[in-house]
């Protein structure tokens, strides 16, 4: 049987999810599906540096000179430093990755990477805390006006009621040049970096740690997959599988067209074509292991999915070890770029981060 589910089956391109099923009963593939002949199809996954475990949670961003920054965490839950790695020809090969060196007397959970219109670049994560029987997380960031190369001071988020659950896993949304939304696990508020305080987003609701974008078109996408995130306790609010706004946050409509949210989520990205992909995790039947990651198209803020040619980018054949997190970003005007991490012990080089390119041909934008 196809370890796949069968609402994952039903959103699957015919011919590769029944080339990934027999595959998969028969042993024939040990690594990930190669493709690097077409120009149609994802390239092989490259390594972008070595981890041991735990919390790696990478994160990605494009800097505004075309240099793509993956930051991630080497040795994750509660490590020490942050490591950058660059990449200056479309991901294809990485520089040596190196510790952020102003992040100081920090247990480290990952957080996200954001360019912001202006070019300027922030790096999210949050500390550790331990004090008696309490624990909590600490939200900080630290910018670079010089695509990475070097970093601010670190910002502290003003909060004075941190949880355990203060922490962010997915780019901020800029609303204008001194105003990010924060989608922290339990609170979706506004960052003013003027006048460095909290406010509140929209109508108020906690969409809970999942990716907020907006289309080229204005529209809001919000991938919470419940009307109201009940963290760190409360009552969780309606099914609703994706949210989409027109007013800035302050009502939002039920998508209905998002996929299961497992431990790891989804990624959204919003293409300066007008499209939105969507990058998701497939699932096994009965069992929240991963399988495979898979590229789709929205061509109506989020309403709708193209899954007639979704494209599998990463198919390992065995579940992908360590929850991979993958991210995605637009590369160029023909190209998009995945980063994920694998703790498989027994692949070749074995736990790492790796990076996929994917022609944007392959989800067949053209002509549409």
């Amino acid at each position: 049987m196809c370890p796949l589910s069968r609402a994952t089956r039903s959103h699957c391109p015919i011919r590769l999810l029944t080339v990934c099923c027999l595959c998969l009963i028969l042993g024939t593939v040990n690594s990930p599906i190669k493709a690097e002949n077409s120009p149609t199809t994802p390239g092989t996954p490259i390594r972008v540096g070595s981890v041991t475990g735990g919390h790696i949670h990478p994160a990605l961003c494009r800097a505004a000179n075309g240099d793509l920054l993956a930051v991630y965490n080497e040795n994750g839950g509660g490590g020490k430093e942050l490591l950058l790695a660059r990449s200056t020809d479309g991901g294809l090969n990485w520089s040596a990755s190196q510790p952020i060196p102003t992040i100081k007397e920090c247990s480290i959970y990952p957080g996200s990477l954001t360019t912001l219109k202006s070019g300027e670049i922030v790096l999210h994560w949050s500390c550790y805390r331990i004090e008696g029987a309490r624990r909590w997380r600490v939200p900080q960031f630290c910018t670079s006006k010089d695509h990475g190369v070097t970093w601010s001071p670190v910002t502290e988020i003003p909060l004075d009621d941190c949880t355990n659950y203060t922490c962010l896993r997915h780019p901020i949304l800029e609303l204008d040049a001194d105003h990010w939304v924060c989608p922290f696990y339990d609170r979706t508020v506004i960052y003013d970096r003027s006048k460095h305080r909290i406010t509140p987003f929209g109508d108020g609701r906690n969409h809970g740690m999942v990716p907020l974008v907006r289309t080229q078109q204005g529209a809001l996408i919000s991938g919470a997959p419940q009307s109201h995130a009940p963290v760190p306790s409360g009552k969780p609010g309606n099914m609703v599988n994706g949210l989409r706004s027109s007013d800035q946050g302050q009502t939002w409509q039920p998508l209905q067209s998002l996929p299961y949210f497992g431990v790891a989520g989804y990624d959204l990205t919003a293409l300066k074509q007008g499209p939105v992909v969507l990058t998701s995790i497939l699932y096994g039947v009965g069992r929240d292991d991963e399988w495979a990651y898979e590229l789709k198209l929205s061509h109506d803020a989020g309403q709708t999915w193209d899954h007639h040619h979704a494209v599998i980018i990463y198919n390992p054949g065995r579940p992908i070890k360590g929850r991979g997190w993958p991210r995605t970003v637009q590369i160029d005007e023909k190209t998009l770029g995945t980063l994920f991490y694998d703790l498989d012990p027994n692949q070749t080089g074995g736990p790492g981060v790796f990076f996929v390119r994917t022609p944007l041909s392959a989800l067949q934008t053209t002509g549409r």
